[in-house]
């Protein structure tokens, strides 16, 4: 009805029209910003009113940088001072292109409402470089629209609003004789469609990692920024920062070192030559984690994991980090030992090619066999291409199951049926061998058999994440209870490593050092290897440490360092959103390429305090800089030129 009003009383004015269609466009984008607010409001539950509302009125200038973009070639034609802009067929051409491609900006936005908080990042120009993410089955997604059919029936409204705005206020007329004022108008109009996709009128155009700037705290970024955006500014190819900090000669890049060797050592000859089992825990925040929560009790009196905290008190437990939000983040990160510090995955960008010395090639020519288990599709997050890079000889997944069909769900093979099929294959490997185990169900569709429904303790809320965390550690208690029974069993280290963390519940989760925080536990069935570290360790902190404890003498590439090795600087990195991050003994730094924007104590748990204009800490701010720096220039420089092996 007010739309309709409007356009009565502009007909005529072609120009007021043409505003009042973007001005719409813009006001569904906000929507959809609503929409994602209030499905992960969770994330922002420690941001003030007032933030989040300054965080809106920024998501409405990268909104426009959106429109823009997406929009110019119709803005153009639209803005056009003769009468072609007015005809039938030329317009209708234009609408198309303005239903397309907005809605595809909006279908981004609307799904992100929801992928959101499996990656706790706005999507970006990654999403495109994973076609298997279409080739789930119709039951994944099917379960996924009812599970959330709130963003669903929202996406369709917004979609509806979307289709009516050509309906409402078409600008197809009568054309009528040009007048002075339409060259102006239309010079006007450019103007204005320049500006927006610079996203202002500053000395350099905006990007969508710029959001970092204009956000007012740094946990309200994903709220001001838009997803179609991000993947628009994201898609061409691996992003890095400037590389290039200092000379070559210059002692600060000493600081940090990506080239290597492992030792045999004294202290660790008991372990010489043991098998090695890596499980990666799909989505194990340590807040699910009864013997590692220690920072908030929401839930005092449930755990979760019974099994693993076992685990934990009779292992050798460090003060984890992951370096990454995904799933293929983290088996780079275990078994490449490569942070993901781009918005692409190493695995698909255009460096997968360089040559490298993964953990498993490495182990083999120790004479370890090698194997990777996963319960799910093949190419699923793209585990066969890392496990290919890898050069893990043998692969199991749900296509290789040859248990009860009862035990096969849309998304993959439970994990307790796989887990056992996993126990009976690596008793008929010869030894020593490097298996690696990727757990599935604790990951939507949050399946597990009817059978044991009402067995585990259930979390509040609509996301039933921490039942299927119960599942999983159920699960694993099952398959270590079938190992011990078998021969390889006491000869065998085992590492139980998250691959990323979940939804969060607590309020230490919420911020950026919360998120990453993962269990990294070895555990010794002989009992040799047993305590609680306070030293940080890291994803890409296992490849090392796998090949120090076994004593394999080799060169080797890693980013990160043995967790034995004590004259190795501890620290754990990460990237989201074009910051990067950097977790230290006493401080985290977050620092955008160019400047550190951000330090904060680790006893500030919440990281509520920003020290990095405080003059009393100016010296830290400049170690942590340097630090910083000279790993990004190892980093980049060791990517690009194509120099990631140690030689022999």
């Amino acid at each position: 009805m007010i739309l309709r009003a409007q356009q009565e009383k502009s007909q005529g004015n072609h120009w007021v029209t043409l505003s009042l269609k973007f001005a719409a466009l813009l006001a569904i984008f906000s929507a959809a910003r609503l929409l994602f607010f209030f499905c992960n409001c969770k994330f922002f539950s420690g941001e003030s009113a007032i933030n989040i509302l300054k965080a809106f009125a920024v998501g409405v200038r990268f909104d426009a940088i959106t429109v823009a973009i997406f929009n110019a070639p119709v803005w153009a034609f639209w803005s056009l001072p003769f009468g072609l802009r007015a005809r039938k067929v030329p317009n209708i051409l234009a609408e198309m292109w303005f239903i397309a491609l907005n809605f595809a900006a909006l279908l981004a936005n609307v799904v992100d409402a929801k992928y959101f908080s499996f990656t706790c990042r706005r999507m970006g120009g990654e999403v495109l470089a994973q076609p298997e993410l279409l080739s789930e089955s119709a039951s994944v997604y099917f379960d996924m629209l009812v599970r959330y059919w709130y963003v669903a029936l929202a996406g369709v409204i917004l979609a509806y609003a979307l289709c009516a705005i050509p309906r409402k206020l078409s600008l197809i007329g009568k054309p009528r004789p040009m007048k002075k004022s339409d060259f102006f108008c239309f010079f006007i109009s450019i103007a204005l469609l320049v500006i927006c996709i610079r996203g202002g009128l500053q000395r350099k155009p905006l990007k969508s990692t710029d959001v970092n700037i204009y956000a007012p705290t740094p946990g309200t970024v994903s709220i001001a920024n838009n997803s179609a955006c991000n993947i628009f500014f994201t898609v061409k190819c691996a992003n890095f920062p400037r590389g290039k900090y200092f000379a070559e000669d210059d002692p600060r890049l000493a600081m940090f070192s990506t080239k290597h060797r492992s030792v045999a050592r004294d202290s660790l000859a008991k372990f010489r030559g043991k098998n090695v089992f890596i499980i990666i825990l799909e989505s194990f925040s340590a807040e699910h984690i009864g013997a590692l929560d220690r920072q908030f009790k929401e839930f005092p009196n449930v755990t979760f994991t019974p099994f693993l905290d076992s685990l934990v008190d009779r292992g050798y437990a460090f003060d984890g980090f992951a370096n990454g939000s995904t799933s293929v983040d983290a088996l780079i990160s275990v078994l490449l030992g490569i942070p993901p510090l781009s918005n692409f995955p190493y695995i698909v960008s255009q460096y997968v090619e360089n040559a490298i010395d993964p953990l498993p090639l490495l182990l083999a020519k120790d004479g370890y066999g090698t194997m990777f288990f996963y319960g799910g599709k093949r190419n699923s997050c793209h585990f066969n291409s890392v496990r290919s890079k890898a050069r893990i000889a043998e692969y199991y997944c749900e296509d290789d199951y040859d248990g009860p069909s009862s035990d096969v769900s849309g998304w993959g093979v439970y994990d307790e049926e796989f887990f056992q099929f996993v126990a009976r294959k690596v008793n008929a490997a010869k030894q020593p061998f490097l298996s690696v185990l990727f757990t599935l169900s604790s990951h939507h569709p949050f399946l597990y058999p009817t059978r044991l429904h009402g067995k585990f303790p259930k979390e509040s809320g609509s996301e039933p994440l921490r039942e299927l965390i119960a599942y999983t550690d159920y699960s694993l208690r099952k398959f270590f209870e079938a190992a011990e029974k078998m021969d390889w069993y006491k000869n065998t280290i085992f590492l139980l490593v998250a691959d990323h963390t979940s939804t969060p519940q607590q309020s230490y989760y919420k911020n950026t050092l919360g998120a990453y925080s993962i269990p990294i536990v070895f555990f010794d069935p002989s009992g040799e290897l047993v305590g609680k570290s306070e030293k940080i360790a890291q994803q890409i902190d296992i490849m090392p440490t796998v090949l120090d404890l076994v004593g394999s003498e080799h060169n080797y590439f890693s980013f990160g360092s043995s967790l034995f090795d004590e004259s190795a600087p501890r620290f754990a990195i990460g990237h989201r959103d074009g910051i990067y991050q950097l977790i230290g003994d006493d401080y985290v730094c977050r620092f955008d390429g160019e400047n550190v924007v951000g330090l904060f104590k680790r006893s500030d748990f919440l990281l509520e305090k920003n020290l990095a204009n405080d003059a009393a800490h100016a010296e830290k701010v400049e170690r942590m800089e340097e630090f910083m720096e000279a790993f990004l220039q190892h980093y980049c420089e060791s990517i690009k030129n194509n120099d990631m092996r140690a030689g022999e």
